[in-house]
């Protein structure tokens, strides 16, 4: 199996765990979890179990980066409003860049 798969397996069991109530805190916890316990069932070491911690760690590093620059994204489509200048409700979505 290669290692895109893994990742996959992972962030998906790892999804259906949170769907089962487990808070989103403990998430990148199970996400470890998970990528050892793959790990240690692909190459029953050391070194496997290595692997899967590094999968798991990726996964939740992976997860994270593609969650807030989605936020980022879609927040530059939001209109903002300030309250110091009235003038600033009339600006387009792109204007509140800070540029």
């Amino acid at each position: 199996m290669n290692d895109e798969y893994k990742i996959a397996a992972i962030v998906g069991i790892t999804e259906a765990i949170k769907q089962y109530g487990i808070p989103s805190k403990f998430c990148p916890t199970v996400a470890i979890i998970i990528g050892a316990i793959i790990g240690y069932a692909e190459s029953p070491n050391a070194d496997g179990i290595l692997k899967g911690i590094i999968w798991g760690a990726f996964t939740t590093g992976g997860y994270a980066v593609v969650k807030r620059s989605g936020r980022s994204v879609i927040s530059t489509f939001t209109k903002k409003t300030d309250t110091s200048n009235s003038n600033t409700n009339n600006l387009e979505p792109d204007d509140f860049r800070g540029v």
